[in-house]
């Protein structure tokens, strides 16, 4: 069951972007969450994500997230670690493809959530606005 809980966790990221669902979305990442290996070298925590997810709803600048090359690498009574590829399509064309392990644990109301997520590389490619 543990690699299908990990799909739909990830099924539910992309459809609450693609309709901007602010409180579905984050209601899949944990209050206490924290992202690592940003560029600057912070790292992100629940509040700093919701801020940003919010800004990129309002101002519609992002189109599309999807995941490929999932790798699962652990699996837990209440906690899924794995692998994914992340690409991020803007509105504007522009595109981000970021590699990085996620640790998914389940809350005592039995849903997935975020609770960690490394930044193992990213590529950022610029693009032309399409239509």
């Amino acid at each position: 069951m543990s690699e299908i809980d990990i799909k739909k966790w990830l099924t539910d990221i992309t459809e609450t972007i693609k309709t901007k669902d602010l409180d579905r979305h984050m209601d899949l990442v944990s209050e206490n969450v924290v992202i690592y290996g940003m560029p600057n070298g912070n790292t992100l925590n629940y509040q700093d994500w919701y801020t940003r997810r919010k800004s990129e709803f309002q101002r519609n600048i992002l189109k599309n997230i999807s995941f490929h090359k999932l790798k699962v690498k652990t699996f837990g009574l209440r906690r899924l670690i794995f692998d994914v590829e992340e690409i991020m399509d803007g509105t504007n064309g522009d595109m981000v493809i970021i590699n990085k392990q996620v640790i998914l644990e389940q809350g005592q109301d039995e849903k997935w959530r975020v609770v960690e997520e490394t930044i193992h590389n990213w590529k950022f490619l610029k693009g032309r606005k399409t239509n």
